[in-house]
């Protein structure tokens, strides 16, 4: 089993570069074969149909967390099984009608803003992603059994395929003239092939079996459920309002080209979320086992302490590194005619980088089962970050739409989660922020003046790379003087078992 975990963090990771990669390769390629137009409709209809998945509820989650308790406790879990397919089943067809309803009124919310062939175009991109997403419930049930066995390593390497495979059966498409159409057909059918692999794993190799009678279904159980997931359930909303909403308002107001341009930033931003919560997910168990000993409050403050000041290093890198160079790697990555795109990215990651480097209260919250609060303030946070949104959006587009986010990201994830983490759950704010302050100010400000001293020079793509790892030694050098006595011990002996293998 710990081979599985193991296997499966490697590739896990393997799948995040992957990720990187492709976007950074696939999206400008993708960009001049289908044009700005044409990207920026695919990524609104997308962002559209994804609302789609929070109809999830977080069932997935708990079929993961019962399906294992049935396992170590040795019990048939056919009936836990059957009553999942038949949940999934029931919310894939309310999936489908709410997705058709979508369908019928996109010339109601689109109107305005696109032309008559985007409004067609759209219809039939938005039922293809409609009818994916209602076949995909009934078979996530599989994935989450796998997940509940464990099965780490057989569900990361098909992510990885999945990650890899797309563009490779995309761009041919796209290159003999195929355009949006061909994008969705092609991701739809990798997802669902991907989906029917891991059904014919479950059946055939963990022998799943199911019981699937409506008389087996366990009303007690399914309150259970219930109660577990519905928390879940409003993150996931929170989670579909905060990715996805600001390029709806933007089709809505300005258009699919704006949409493109934010579509982009969003990329580029979702890289930097994907360093973040690599890192602090290693430590919830941890955190768990420190619930159960003498001055837990006090270990837990110093864990966040020492995590978040690790997260500070790693992401105060990519910040300051896209302040200095972001403007030109934009320019050479997509085109000048996108060089929105890097002050939309500067207002979403900014603020974003207090919540990141914090992340490991959320698995400390959810540890003392203290979730409730963060979860209603999202949603109200989610809710204002519409209102503010809608009229910036209106008056400045894609920076508009930014800077709506960020003020709610502003006053929600870092004053009023911050206030409650301090208050509440006891954690150790203010050395968070003595710290954070410490790191970040002086580095900010070289950043801003190598910025301006190379604004007049040239860069093509090996200048870029060359000027990127000079700054990057330099700020390498700088967090290193930074090091508290424990992280170059730790630090130290990686440098020692890198140059003895």
């Amino acid at each position: 089993m710990k081979n599985e975990i193991k296997s499966g963090a490697i590739l896990g990771y393997l799948n995040i570069f992957a990720t990187i990669i492709v976007t950074l390769v696939y999206t400008p390629i993708m960009l001049n074969l289908v044009g700005k137009s044409e990207y920026g409709l695919y990524s609104l209809v997308s962002s559209i149909t994804m609302y789609l998945s929070v109809l999830d509820m977080g069932f997935g989650n708990a079929m993961i967390r019962f399906s294992s308790k049935s396992q170590a406790k040795g019990e048939d879990d056919s009936k836990i099984n059957g009553m999942f397919l038949l949940l999934y089943i029931i919310i894939g067809i309310v999936a489908f009608i709410i997705g058709i309803i979508m369908v019928i009124n996109v010339d109601a919310i689109f109107s305005a803003s696109l032309t008559e062939s985007e409004l067609n175009k759209a219809k039939l991109l938005m039922f293809i992603m409609v009818l994916n997403i209602a076949l995909t419930f009934p078979l996530s049930t599989f994935t989450s059994y796998a997940m509940a066995h464990e099965k780490f390593k057989f569900l990361k390497l098909l992510a990885l395929l999945k990650t890899i495979a797309t563009p490779v059966f995309t761009l041919p498409l796209l290159m003999i003239g195929y355009k949006s159409v061909a994008m969705v057909l092609v991701t739809v059918l990798v997802s669902l092939s991907i989906n029917v692999m891991i059904m014919i794993y479950s059946l055939l190799k963990l022998r799943m079996k199911i019981d699937f009678k409506l008389k087996s279904f366990d009303t007690g159980l399914f309150k259970e459920i219930s109660v577990y997931s519905f928390y879940i359930f409003l993150n996931l909303i929170v989670d579909q309002i905060y990715r996805n909403t600001d390029q709806v308002i933007l089709g809505a107001v300005s258009g699919t080209i704006v949409v493109t341009i934010y579509s982009l930033a969003s990329q580029i931003n979702q890289m930097n979320t994907l360093f973040s919560t690599a890192i602090s997910g290693l430590f919830l168990p941890k955190i768990t086992k420190t619930l159960e000993t003498k001055d837990a409050d006090k270990k837990l403050s110093n864990i966040f302490i020492k995590v978040s000041r690790l997260q500070i290093y790693v992401l105060l890198l990519f910040l300051t590194g896209f302040i200095i160079f972001g403007n030109t790697f934009i320019t050479l990555w997509v085109g000048k005619d996108y060089i929105d795109v890097y002050y939309i990215v500067l207002l979403l990651i900014t603020p974003s980088i207090v919540p990141l480097t914090q992340n490991i209260c959320i698995s400390i919250i959810q540890a003392k089962n203290k979730h409730k609060f963060r979860s209603i303030v999202y949603i109200f946070v989610a809710v204002l970050n519409i209102i503010i949104s809608i009229p910036l959006a209106k008056t400045w587009g894609g920076i508009g739409a930014a800077i709506g986010t960020a003020l709610a990201t502003i006053l929600g994830q870092i004053i009023v989660m911050n206030i409650y983490y301090y208050k509440v759950i006891n954690i150790d704010i203010p050395t968070y922020w003595k710290n954070f302050t410490k790191i970040l100010l002086p580095i900010l400000i070289v950043s801003i003046i190598l910025k301006y001293l190379i604004a007049n020079i040239t860069l093509g793509w090996i200048k870029l790379f060359i000027f990127a790892c000079i700054y990057g030694i330099i700020y390498l050098i700088y967090i290193y003087l930074l090091l508290d006595k424990d992280e170059k011990i730790y630090i130290n002996g990686i440098i020692k078992k890198v140059f003895k293998a």
